[in-house]
């Protein structure tokens, strides 16, 4: 199961990620503020929205940038990133009003092509941005709100040295914090409770149901009818065995491992961590041994390990 094989699961995460920006879209808001800690998966989440339509509550088209730190921010350089990113080369004898009229009339293009009613922009790594940056999206925005709405995905990582508008450069005006600023969005790792809000509607926690993906729902080799814990361990899985049957045991060991780091309890896991351990497991361990049958403790805390599990934690401090 090579990296580019691996499936792209739906999770709870990227769930209630799709819920607050239709909410946030439907209310009038611009942009959503998305923010959490590294290698928990807001990237993919905001991936899972530009491809799928199911969450919009009206057409869209969302095209998605990384934005790069400059050495001093300006609104050639945010502009001409955005129209690079498209092919497109800038001259450094335009004039930065012309760089931006050629980057709105190309999104217009696209947007007269796909018929959408709403232009988004999804920034990863917009914890980077300065007053400057924001300064220039607004002029974009006020260029291309003259044809077409915007609403912008601006994902942000919270465990960086500056982080949030209280941690730009400066005080960023009314004009900025009010349009991009009041629908905040934290995004979590796969939580092993339900969270109180969903009680009425869920009984699985994100950590149930994303191994559920594995054991029920997606398929090895595609279309075959065969689950990819079915396929990576056939005898365990005749069984009855699953990545969910032993999730409490995962939990037991996940915390013992906490514990002799000195970090509380475990309430969340990072996308990342979580999935490079089913592929431990289901590759390496299952896989690899043909009388598999569950997973022992030690086989668990060797997954763990391997999924660089405690230094993705934002609690961990090294070892003691």
């Amino acid at each position: 199961m090579h990296r580019a094989q691996r499936p792209i699961i739906l999770t709870r995460p990227a769930e209630r990620l799709a819920t607050h920006s239709r909410s946030s879209l439907e209310i009038g808001s611009s942009a959503v503020w998305i923010e959490g800690f590294a290698r928990f998966g807001k990237t993919c989440g905001a991936r899972q929205l530009s491809a799928s339509e199911t969450w919009r509550p009206y057409s869209m088209y969302i095209v998605e940038y990384s934005y790069t730190k400059p050495t001093k921010s300006s609104e050639g350089y945010f502009v001409v990133g955005l129209l690079e990113h498209h092919g497109q080369k800038a001259f450094k004898t335009d004039f930065s009003n012309q760089t931006i009229f050629r980057f709105t009339r190309m999104l217009r293009e696209q947007i007269q092509r796909t018929g959408a009613e709403v232009v988004s922009l999804i920034f990863n790594e917009a914890n980077r941005f300065t007053t400057e940056e924001y300064d220039t999206l607004l002029s974009i925005d006020n260029e291309l709100e003259k044809f077409v709405r915007t609403f912008h995905f601006l994902v942000n990582q919270c465990d960086t040295q500056r982080f949030g508008p209280e941690g730009m450069d400066k005080t960023p005006p009314a004009q900025i914090a009010g349009r991009y600023f009041t629908s905040t969005h934290h995004y979590t790792g796969l939580l092993w409770e339900v969270p109180e809000a969903d009680l009425a509607t869920h009984t699985l926690s994100d950590v149930a149901l994303a191994f559920k993906e594995y054991d029920e729902i997606m398929m090895w080799p595609p279309d075959s009818g065969v689950t990819y814990t079915q396929y990576f361990a056939p005898k365990a899985y005749g069984l009855g065995w699953r990545l969910g049957s032993q999730i409490d045991l995962i939990r037991e060991v996940i915390n013992e491992m906490r514990a002799e780091q000195s970090i509380g309890p475990v309430a969340q896991w990072p996308m990342q961590s979580f999935e490079h351990f089913v592929y431990v497991v289901l590759v390496r361990i299952a896989g690899d041994n043909p009388d598999f049958i569950e997973l022992t403790r030690p086989d668990i805390r060797n997954a763990l390990n391997h999924a660089c599990y405690l230094p993705l934690e934002p609690e961990f401090r090294g070892r003691h």
